[in-house]
């Protein structure tokens, strides 16, 4: 087993854990859409009872429930058991749990397979030759899911980083919703100098939010990920501009490390009711957390008091544009020896149609990977207007990488590193070290 790769994987899956674990937020499952796909058809004995076990890595999930209660219409005998597991030992879990019927699984449990105790893609079935469609699903997205040819999970949705904006905040003082980096700039200059601090999160995230989308699609260029995996300094000169912009925010005074320092760092109530106060113009964050913010308008006085319009918006940190860096997050994962095996694929075979889709992401409050997602939280992203640069990632994008970036973009925000410059030579180098150490496990 490759242990190089122990702290890097153990804190990015600890980091997603944390971010849903016991505290997951929802919102009532009647406020979900619960619309029926016509062209569903159940397969099965539609009277027989049955009791599908699901393992997850929520505390709740008021989501699935929706679900079920939608797929109760057709077989009104099956009900779900749901067990909540710990990530990083799914491995062990399912083997102390052979009986789970669906489990959910990330890019983790499937990829690594010298990482043991995440580790469980032998006992994944291929929801595409057990008949799941997935024609719902946004071109790309399942990419990440496929290995050799085989759907080994379903996404329950997608994970974003970017920013949501204060937009009657800038409306009162005459500015409009930046576009591009030069826009951004001017933006926070005039808020600057009006007496706000314009961009604000917890200090432990905020610098890495704001340049990961941007750092994730500038190495999904193949010709940049050899060189990052060389260590060839032409992966310096194509990362070294996502550093820069941390930097030249600090430099202006647009991110105050103080303000940061200070900033709740809880997913829900602390960091959206800071938001909620009406002053912050741009708060950094993924959408995870906006997805508690519609429950918290009524919990914040300052907000009902003077309520404003805002709106989750990827970062404009290119010249051009935004960047949009797009993942799965999470999935389900059918249990190939479950004893309950036809019915947890009726299951995830209902689920998988956009409605059902879009009725889990709602609920939860997250983006649904479905081509016609219809949740107002999120639809404006697909009508940005300026985008530099998309990439979906189809599993390229390794762990170590996204981690090794989150890491050293944090260590230059917090200025524990001297300049973008070290910054962007210390991640080259971190990833061309672990590229030769996988490249000699492997041999």
């Amino acid at each position: 087993m490759r242990k190089f790769l122990a702290a890097a994987l153990a804190a990015l899956l600890t980091l997603s854990l944390a971010a849903c674990g016991g505290t997951t937020e929802s919102v009532t499952a009647s406020s979900a859409p619960a619309e029926q796909t016509a062209a569903f058809e159940p397969k099965l004995d539609t009277e027989a009872s049955v009791t599908l076990e699901v393992s997850g890595f929520f505390g709740n999930f008021e989501a699935l429930d929706q679900v079920l209660n939608n797929f109760n219409e057709y077989y009104p005998n099956v009900e779900l058991v749901y067990e909540q597991n710990n990530g990083s030992k799914l491995a062990e879990y399912l083997k102390n749990n052979p009986q789970v019927d669906i489990f959910m699984t990330d890019d983790t449990n499937l990829r690594y397979d010298d990482w043991d105790d995440y580790y469980v893609k032998d006992s994944c079935a291929d929801l595409t030759a057990a008949g799941v469609d997935t024609s719902a699903v946004e071109d790309g997205v399942l990419d990440s899911c496929t290995f050799d040819g085989q759907l080994l999970r379903l996404p329950m949705s997608l994970n974003l980083t970017g920013m949501v904006v204060n937009k009657s905040l800038l409306a009162k003082e005459g500015l409009a919703v930046p576009t591009t980096w030069q826009e951004f700039l001017d933006v926070c200059e005039a808020l600057k100098a009006k007496g706000y601090t314009p961009i604000q999160g917890p200090e432990e995230s905020i610098y890495s939010n704001l340049v990961y989308a941007m750092g994730m699609d500038i190495i999904s260029d193949p010709d940049t990920m050899a060189a990052l995996n060389s260590g060839d300094e032409a992966a310096v000169e194509k990362v070294l501009p996502a550093f820069e912009r941390i930097q030249t925010l600090l430099d202006e005074g647009y991110i105050d490390p103080a303000v940061n320092a200070d900033y709740p760092t809880d997913n829900y109530d602390g960091a959206i009711l800071k938001f909620f106060e009406g002053d912050v113009p741009f708060w950094v964050c993924n959408t995870e957390k906006v997805s508690g913010m519609r429950k918290r308008e009524s919990k914040s006085d300052a907000f009902s008091a003077n309520p404003f319009d805002y709106e989750f918006m990827y970062i404009p940190v290119g010249d051009e544009g935004v960047y949009e860096y797009v993942e799965p997050w999470f999935g389900f994962s059918v249990n190939k020896n479950s004893d309950d095996y036809d019915y947890a694929v009726e299951f995830v075979r209902f689920l998988a149609q956009g409605d059902q889709l879009n009725t889990i992401a709602s609920v939860k409050g997250v983006p649904s990977i479905t081509t016609h997602a219809d949740d107002d939280r999120y639809t404006p992203l697909k009508e940005t207007a300026k985008v530099q640069q998309r990439f979906v990632n189809d599993g390229t994008v390794l762990n170590h990488m996204k981690d090794y970036f989150s890491h050293e973009v944090e260590n230059l925000g917090q200025g524990e590193t001297a300049s973008p410059e070290d910054a962007a030579r210390t991640y080259v180098a971190r990833c061309a070290e672990t590229a030769a150490k996988m490249a000699g496990q492997a041999q």
